[in-house]
C-alpha cells in the first residue's frame, strides 16, 4: 500500500521546495486542455460553478457542473471528494511533467498571524520560468500587492468551539459546526455551518476578484489551497474529540457525482471521504494540533 500524500502548510515549505512552482507548471498544462476534457482547469473550476447558461452545456456538464454544496451538511464531504479528485489531477499533471510522484496539495493556514498575506507565489508577476503571467496571479480585490490583508475577525477559529457537527436550526437554533441538517442545496448565503461562515466565507469575500463568486472562485488557484485548510479543519474539529454524524442520511443515503483524474464518473456519499489515510485519495496533514489550547 502506497504511503499518503502529504498535505504540508504552505508558509512552512522548506526553503528550495518545488511544490508551488510544480503547481503553476500544471495549471499551465491544465489550461491548455479544451474545457471538453474532464481534466482541464476549466472544466474543474465549472464543477464548484459556472458562468454559462444551463441551455448551452452538453447532458454530461449538466449532471457535473455547478454541483458545489452550501449552507447543508453536505458543505465538508463534498468539497473533500472536489479537492481529492483535483489533487489526483495535478499530481497526475506533475508526473506527466517530469515532477515529483508524491507531489500533494499545499494548504494555506492564515489563522496564523504571519500567514495573514497571499503566499508570494501567487502575488508574482511572473514564475516557474512559465511564459506570460503567472497563472497563479489572477483577478483579486485584495491580496496582490503582497501585503497583509486578513484581520483576527477573517480567520477566527471559533468554529472548532461548536460540538455538533450538523445544526438543527428549528430546535437549537445553531448551524453546527459542518452545516444544517438538510439534503443537498447548492447555493445559499444563510444558515451555513460556523466553519463556513467563518472563515471559510469571510477569506472568500476579502479576497474578492474570482474568489468573490461561487461561479468563478475555482478559477482562483489560491482557491484549492484555501478549501485544503477548511478540509484540515474538519480534521482538527475531530481530532480535538468530536465525532461526525452517523444517520444514515448523511452517511449514504446522497451520493455525489464527479469524474475522476482517468475522467471516468464516479460517485462518492460523505461515507467514502470521512477517513482522510484510507480514502479513495489517501492523504494526510502535517499539522492538526489544537490551535484553541486547552479547549477541547
Amino acid at each position: 500500500m502506497t504511503t499518503p500524500r502529504l498535505r504540508k502548510d504552505v508558509f512552512k515549505l522548506d526553503a528550495g521546495d518545488q511544490t508551488l512552482q510544480w503547481y503553476a507548471k500544471a495549471i499551465h498544462d491544465m489550461q491548455q486542455r479544451p474545457i471538453s476534457d474532464t481534466s482541464s482547469w476549466r472544466y474543474q473550476a465549472s464543477i464548484h460553478g459556472t458562468l454559462q447558461n444551463p441551455s448551452s452545456l452538453t447532458s454530461d456538464q449538466r449532471q457535473a457542473w455547478a454541483q458545489c454544496q452550501h449552507a447543508t451538511w453536505f458543505f465538508l464531504p463534498w468539497h473533500r471528494a472536489y479537492l481529492g479528485i483535483f489533487e489526483d489531477i495535478v499530481a497526475a499533471t506533475v508526473a506527466k511533467l517530469g515532477g515529483p510522484g508524491d507531489w500533494a496539495l499545499p494548504y494555506w493556514n492564515y489563522s496564523e498571524a504571519n500567514a495573514r498575506a497571499l503566499p508570494p507565489a501567487f502575488t508574482a508577476q511572473a514564475f516557474a520560468g512559465l511564459p506570460g503571467q503567472n497563472p497563479l496571479r489572477v483577478e483579486r480585490d485584495q491580496g496582490n500587492d503582497g501585503k497583509p490583508f486578513l484581520d483576527n475577525k477573517a480567520v477566527s477559529l471559533n468554529c472548532l468551539k461548536r460540538k455538533i457537527f450538523g445544526g438543527h436550526l428549528t430546535t437549537a437554533g445553531d448551524s453546527g459546526f459542518g452545516g444544517p441538517v438538510r439534503g443537498p442545496n447548492h447555493m445559499g448565503d444563510s444558515d451555513q455551518g460556523q466553519l463556513e461562515m467563518v472563515p471559510h466565507d469571510m477569506v472568500h469575500s476579502d479576497i474578492g476578484g474570482l474568489m468573490g463568486d461561487p461561479d468563478t472562485a475555482a478559477l482562483d488557484p489560491i482557491f484549492w489551497l484555501h478549501h485544503a485548510n477548511i478540509d484540515r479543519l474538519w480534521e482538527v474539529w475531530r481530532k480535538m474529540g468530536n465525532a461526525n454524524p452517523t444517520d444514515p442520511k448523511w452517511l449514504s443515503a446522497t451520493r455525489f457525482f464527479f469524474h475522476d483524474a482517468s475522467g471516468r464518473a464516479v460517485t462518492f456519499a460523505p461515507q467514502d471521504v470521512v477517513d482522510t489515510a484510507t480514502g479513495p485519495w489517501r492523504y494526510q496533514y502535517d499539522n492538526l494540533a489544537n490551535p484553541l489550547g486547552n479547549i477541547r
